[in-house]
């Protein structure tokens, strides 16, 4: 393999994604490496929001992530070769109304992210075998999607940040709103409710009115606002675990004082991912 150089500091390169089906693509992948790292150095990949903006999401975590020792990953999802929510924040499972219908598992974009940790962790030579994975608001909805659909054996910890309604743990609910519909059974149920994943909300993005917040029926039952649904969601899969028999893998921390989009929230994930 060709060795990839991170470079210090803010950076980025193309990755060839060889394995995305039907054919291979490329995309371009925005960088952050600490000062001080090595072999050993913690890998975080980092889903930006609905604006597409990667290389602005990689600036707003680099600074906590060069005091954390944290090499940093924001590959772009461009709307060219992922256009519209259902190509991005909801992996490419189900084409778009009215159409609707549900691709083939390969075809779905989640294993982009494990593809790309391997390729960048074999290129720099890391000895690190799992990476920490990151998202907000829109980039909150792949990773939780990304934890339900996938068996993840890479992700050792997930922090899902502000997401404007969730995808509810449910197999009589068809995909996106629900899990069924594609092909999963009560296994990938219990799964979900078991991964290492922290939902973490700021207790100030509590905006009823923010015009980009989801307000279709299914996401307007979920609570008023960003906070609401957050907290609702949270109590609701810890309910379900508990009648299932399964211990919840999930917790839950509130940044108090942050909105939406804001520097505490990135930071704060940083730090929670700092393992």
């Amino acid at each position: 393999m060709s060795k990839l150089t991170l470079a210090e500091g803010a950076g980025s390169f193309v990755f060839r994604d060889d394995g995305a089906v039907p054919s291979p693509r490329s995309m371009r992948v925005f960088s952050f490496c600490p000062r001080a790292s090595d072999r050993r150095t913690r890998i975080v990949v980092a889903m930006h929001g609905v604006d597409r903006a990667a290389a602005e999401f990689r600036d707003l975590l680099a600074p906590q992530a060069e005091r954390n020792g944290q090499i940093v990953l924001v590959p772009e999802f461009d709307p060219d070769q992922f256009p519209g929510v259902h190509a991005y924040n909801f992996g490419g499972v189900r084409r778009p109304p009215p159409d609707n219908a549900v691709l083939p598992r390969d075809h779905w974009n989640f294993e982009t992210v494990d593809r790309l940790f391997h390729h960048v962790r074999d290129a720099i030579g890391s000895s690190r075998e799992t990476f920490g994975l990151f998202g907000n608001s829109a980039g909150a909805q792949f990773v939780l999607r990304y934890l339900a659909l996938n068996e993840a054996p890479s992700v050792d910890l997930a922090v899902a940040a502000n997401c404007g309604c969730y995808m509810l743990p449910d197999l009589a609910k068809d995909y996106p709103d629900g899990m069924g519909g594609i092909g999963l059974d009560p296994g990938h149920l219990r799964n979900y409710l078991e991964r290492p994943l922290v939902i973490l909300l700021g207790d100030a993005d509590n905006d009823p009115d923010d015009p980009h917040l989801p307000r279709w029926d299914e996401a307007m039952a979920q609570g008023p606002h960003r906070l609401a649904r957050g907290l609702w969601h949270f109590e609701h899969c810890r309910q379900l675990a508990r009648s299932l028999g399964v211990e919840l893998g999930w917790r839950l921390d509130i940044a108090r004082g942050a909105g939406h989009v804001d520097q505490m929230i990135y930071d704060r994930g940083a730090d929670i991912l700092k393992g």
